[in-house]
Formats: structure tokens, sequence, C-alpha cells
């Protein structure tokens, strides 16, 4: 019996070294472009409220590994294979999460004079045929940077019932 290589997901994610962070109950998702980013983002920005699964730009899940006072300290790849399409529909499930948000609290938007269908356009394809051109189109963080209107209703929405 010969057992399949994880030499391809490995390839992939070394030369991608973005991760995406998704909510435990997908009412959040953001991409880090690497562990370096997600690290200072928690040690210092957003706390997260509520569990989070990580996974590679391929849709393989990350295993995060903890300091002994329970710190984020490394992502190990799953020995699992990437399920793409499973992201796929997590993906689906946060931006219909952002969407219902946006439009019960339309102030979430600010004093933007911008329309909310306007702001609701710009939620990524989640049906695109390349699953790395969904995850191009998700929020991203970048230290310093307040983020457009989209990332920042992702976060007004993100744990939100």
């Amino acid at each position: 019996m010969t057992l399949p290589t994880r030499e391809p997901d490995r390839a992939s994610a070394d030369t991608d070294p973005r991760i995406v962070l998704v909510a435990g109950d997908d009412t959040f998702c953001h991409v880090y472009r690497n562990l370096a980013e997600l690290l200072d983002e928690q040690r210092h920005y957003d706390k997260l409220d509520g569990p989070v699964e990580f996974f590679d730009p391929t849709g393989r899940q990350l295993i995060p590994v903890f300091s002994q006072d329970w710190q984020l300290v490394e992502l190990h790849p799953s020995p699992r294979p990437a399920a793409p399409e499973i992201l796929r529909e997590r993906f689906k499930a946060v931006l219909a999460h952002v969407e219902r948000f946006v439009r019960e609290r339309p102030q979430v938007l600010g004093d933007h004079r911008i329309d909310v269908e306007e702001v609701l356009s710009e939620l990524p394809d989640c049906d695109a045929p390349n699953f790395t051109d969904v995850v191009d189109a998700l929020p991203w963080h970048s230290h310093g940077h307040r983020g457009n209107l989209l990332h920042n209703a992702m976060h007004a929405a993100g744990w939100a019932r």
C-alpha cells in the first residue's frame, strides 16, 4: 500500500504564506499575509471573541500550537488533504451573515454617504472557479491599515448575532 504524498499541498502553502482565519460559527473571516502578521494582530489589536480555525490558501486546515501560557506561536499543516470546497461553503456562510448584518444595521457603515447596496456589491464571489481567487477577494488586514468599508463591516459583523 502506497500512502499519498503531501508534497503538492505543502509546496503551494510554502509559496503562499497567507493564513485564512474563520470563526468557528462562520460569522467572520480574515486573511493574513503570514503568521507574523496574524500574531502581531492578536497581540496588539483585535482580540478574538470566540473559537477560530486556520487554513492555508489551498483550503488545508492549519493546526495551532500554543505556548505554555496559551499564546498562539505556530501553525502546522494538518495531515488531511486540503478541502477548498468545504471552506468555500464556509466563506459563503460568513458573507451571508455580513450581508444580513449590514442590511439590518446600515449604521455600521458610518457616515460615508454610501449606499448599502454599493458596499454589499463588493462582497467576494465565492463561486469563482479558482479557489485562490476567492481567497484573494476576502477582507485582509495590514498593520496600521484601517481597511475599506467591507473590511470594517466584516469586523462589525464578526461574532454578532
